[in-house]
C-alpha cells in the first residue's frame, strides 16, 4: 500500500557522487524515482537480513537433530 505523502518523513542524507550517480543510474534502469529506488534497496537488504536469520535458525535446529541422531538420541 502506498503512503502518502503526509504520512512520510523526510531525511536529509550525504551521499558521495558516484554512489549518488549509481543510484540515479538503476532508479532510471527500473523506472523508479530516486526515492523510489533508495526504499526498494532499503527494503530488499531488511529483507535479506530477514532470511540471512532464518536460515540460521533452521541450520541451528538442523545442526542439534543432526548431533542428536549420530549420537541415537533422536527418539
Amino acid at each position: 500500500m502506498a503512503r502518502k505523502p503526509e504520512d512520510t518523513s523526510h531525511l536529509r542524507l550525504r551521499i558521495d557522487p558516484i554512489r549518488l550517480a549509481k543510484l540515479e543510474k538503476s532508479a532510471f534502469r527500473n523506472g523508479r524515482t530516486l526515492t523510489g529506488e533508495i526504499t526498494h534497496r532499503l527494503d530488499e537488504s531488511f529483507k535479506r537480513d530477514d532470511l540471512a536469520g532464518t536460515l540460521e535458525r533452521l541450520s541451528d535446529q538442523v545442526t542439534v537433530k543432526v548431533v542428536a541422531a549420530l549420537k541415537g538420541d533422536d527418539k
